[in-house]
């Protein structure tokens, strides 16, 4: 038997002051958790709104700082003792994870209130967890996605322009990474109708990417930018959750967590940003060369990175040799619909060095 469960989303200038009517439905007694920056930014619309419809707040909860299994613990044991009926999470991907985690583990409902559009956590049943150090732990999934998302444009909008650019780049690679896995494969319903949706993952970005990129660094909201933040937030999410883990990703996260081993990417750069340079390679060692071309000239537009300098990285064996040992070991290379090596990473990234030069 297949349960698909999709939530409800609300997105628009203001769209924060439709927190008290939403939440209505669901409790009485709220705790709001998130990113410090994000509960200053928005705690008095939040307020205002939920104080309107007679909701009592709680408490406004820092997150931790960390996605980490200790901070889930501690703020689950303090919700439960206060009484909440709903969580409501407001913020990055981080901040969002622990909410989400933390109402699964007290089987509580959730809102979302993402502040800035840099991946699919608002919508997504799962949470990305870190050591109490911040180093990457394991993926919890979640039975359930959250109930709302509600996206207020205008808050996203003010946001560094940073986020919006990383998650552009982690939203193309839903589009190939589905692509790729899917290729050659019998696909149920749910799984079609995910491959299907995918391409929204992709044409709308390279439509109006660049514009909805030029309206966040004007701090103003528009119709390129709105459709870019959906598509970040929303499409990148449902897609994952109607195409579930066997085709989710591939070989672009892949080299992303392999990556990470390097203190140059964990410490300076974005998760979407390292992940778009991983469409590149994929596609090339996907031999998908004119699809490549046409993401190089969106990338040049946009300033994603194409090349390893762009990362910071010298295009050194050593320093590769157990990023790409790491890349071939993950579950997301063996998504890919043939046998992927570590040479085949290494002779990919150094054709696309070739084509940058």
């Amino acid at each position: 038997m297949i349960t698909v469960k999709l939530p409800e989303y609300t997105v628009g200038d203001n769209a924060i002051r439709e927190i008290g009517r939403i939440a209505k439905a669901y409790g009485d007694k709220v705790l709001v958790i998130g990113g410090k920056n994000a509960l200053e930014i928005t705690g008095d619309e939040i307020e205002k709104s939920l104080k309107s419809k007679d909701i009592s707040i709680l408490d406004f909860m820092w997150y931790g700082g960390e996605c980490s299994y200790k901070n889930i613990d501690i703020i689950s044991q303090e919700a439960k003792a206060k009484g909440t009926e709903l969580i409501i999470g407001v913020g990055g991907g981080k901040a969002l994870d622990t909410a989400k985690a933390v109402a699964e583990k007290i089987n509580l409902p959730i809102i979302t209130i993402p502040t800035i559009a840099a991946t699919c956590a608002a919508t997504t049943p799962l949470s990305v967890i870190y050591t109490d150090k911040g180093d990457y732990d394991s993926i919890y999934l979640l039975k359930t996605p959250p109930v709302h998302i509600l996206i207020s444009t205008n808050i996203i909008a003010k946001a560094p322009t940073k986020y919006l650019w990383a998650g552009i780049g982690d939203t193309l690679s839903k589009y190939y990474e589905v692509e790729i896995t899917s290729r050659g494969k019998e696909l149920s319903h749910s799984v079609a109708m995910g491959k299907e949706l995918s391409i929204l993952c992709s044409e709308p970005l390279l439509k109006y990417g660049a514009k909805a990129l030029a309206s966040n660094e004007k701090g103003e909201t528009s119709f390129e930018l709105q459709e870019v933040i959906l598509n970040n937030i929303i499409t990148t999410g449902i897609v994952s959750m109607l195409v579930g883990e066997e085709y989710v990703s591939a070989c672009a996260h892949a080299l992303f967590y392999g990556l990470t081993l390097l203190e140059e990417i964990e410490k300076h750069h974005l998760h979407g940003e390292v992940v778009a340079y991983g469409v590149l390679v994929m596609l090339m060692m996907d031999g998908q060369e004119e699809e490549l071309h046409k993401l190089l000239d969106f990338y040049k537009t946009t300033k994603l990175p194409t090349a390893l300098k762009d990362i910071n990285l010298k295009n050194d064996v050593e320093l590769l040799n157990p990023v790409l040992e790491k890349a071939v070991d993950t579950e997301d290379t063996q998504r890919m619909p043939y046998e992927v090596t570590k040479e085949m990473f290494f002779e990919a990234i150094q054709k696309l060095e070739e084509m940058n030069q």
